[in-house]
């Protein structure tokens, strides 16, 4: 059976003080008594673990302040340069589509037709186009 002063009678152990009509009602009422029997246990245990708990040198502390502090300014520089980037992405296309109009299936076709591109040609424009994201990811990954 559950008592309606359980929740009472645990606060009241939380706090530390135990008035004497609560004290009263928690003697002669067995959930209560079981209660603070059990609550007590565990809050006196976890008292104990707080008093006995390793508290770091103040230098580890600083130190792993110091590290989650560059490890902040280094996502927020990475934000601002993933916008950046985001905006010169949008501003390139702007301008590919007013350059070209509505014309750009034509004048891709156009510029391959008037350009004979070989296999080796095809294959370096390719490779740099590949490899200059990955350059930049390692360039930004070691700083």
């Amino acid at each position: 059976m559950n008592c309606h002063r359980e929740d009472e009678l645990l606060d009241a152990l939380q706090r530390g003080f135990i008035g004497a009509e609560l004290d009263a009602h928690a003697a002669s009422c067995p959930s209560c008594n079981e209660l603070r029997l059990v609550a007590g246990a565990f809050l006196d245990d976890n008292a104990h673990a707080m008093a006995e708990a390793p508290v770091p040198s103040s230098g580890a502390m600083w130190w792993r302040m110091q590290v989650r502090q560059r490890q902040e300014n280094v996502s927020k520089a990475r934000r601002s340069l993933l916008i950046g980037q985001g905006a010169t992405l949008a501003i390139a296309l702007a301008l590919v589509v007013a350059f070209f109009g509505g014309d750009l299936a034509v004048a891709a076709r156009d510029m391959v037709a008037t350009i004979r591109l070989s296999t080796p040609l095809l294959l370096a424009a390719a490779t740099s186009l590949l490899l200059a994201p990955i350059a930049g990811w390692v360039a930004i990954r070691q700083k």
